[in-house]
């Protein structure tokens, strides 16, 4: 374990020195900008519009930090040699792996604890700094789908290109949040084995809407018909399913 969160550890800091936390200062800036035109510019109440945009925008910031960081982690030390010295210590390949996705999580709890204290200071300008933690929630099933894009992105870095890698890891995001309409699919079928493969595609594809509470928590609805519970069995499942599968792919490679 220790060698696992030393592995972590150098791999939060090698992303800190590669200043990939500009992109959360940069988020706040954004979303400063933007708050205050859609604000001027949209009918309705400005605290709830900030807080969906500013919702909406983390969820995507750490997406995309967590895809172009996570796709290069692993390949980029293969190709620079800087794997070499690593692996030369008593550190195992999937104590390797384990702790690079560790780190990359690390990397993406601070992201999201930055941008929620910038949205923070958005609410406090409107008047309602108290609304955070209503969403705080929120926060947490965002925390969730990132890990799991973190432990998909991981995943490619570990046995393809980082052009590939990009290229799965985007599709794997964009499977997750789109696979919820597969429901709508099933209802519109009355072939009954085009209702069986459908509804074995459900259960075989990512589906991030177990972690979309956002609109619900902005607009007052609670959480009805929500169980973070159930949303965090679901993402530690798909991580160890991803993580293992990375673990055997990175165990079988070779390196020169």
């Amino acid at each position: 374990m220790g060698k696992m969160l030393l592995v972590a550890r150098y791999t939060f800091l090698e992303m800190v020195r590669h200043k990939v936390l500009y992109a959360f200062v940069f988020f706040a800036f954004f979303i400063l900008g933007l708050g205050i035109a859609i604000t001027q510019m949209t009918i309705g109440e400005p605290v709830d519009i900030i807080a969906d945009i500013g919702l909406g925008t983390i969820e995507i910031f750490s997406t995309v930090i967590a895809i172009f960081m996570g796709i290069s982690i692993i390949q980029k030390e293969l190709s620079l040699r800087t794997l070499h010295p690593l692996l030369a210590r008593p550190i195992s390949r999937p104590q390797y792996v384990l702790g690079k996705f560790l780190g990359m999580l690390l990397l993406a709890a601070v992201g999201i604890l930055f941008m929620a204290a910038v949205l923070w200071v958005m609410l406090f300008f409107y008047g309602a700094p108290e609304r955070l933690f209503a969403f705080l929630p929120a926060f947490y099933t965002i925390f969730l789908q990132t890990a799991l894009v973190v432990a998909a992105a991981v995943l490619c870095s570990a046995f393809v290109e980082p052009a590939v890698g990009a290229l799965f890891a985007i599709s794997f995001y964009l499977i997750g949040a789109t696979s919820y309409n597969l429901v709508y699919l099933i209802n519109k079928h009355t072939d009954e084995t085009t209702k069986k493969v459908i509804n074995t595609l459900r259960y075989i594809l990512p589906d991030f809407s177990h972690f979309n509470i956002k609109d619900n928590l902005v607009y007052g609805r609670g959480l009805e018909n929500i169980s973070l519970s159930f949303a965090t069995l679901y993402a530690c499942a798909g991580i160890a399913i991803i993580l293992a599968v990375a673990v055997l792919s990175f165990n079988k490679k070779e390196i020169n």
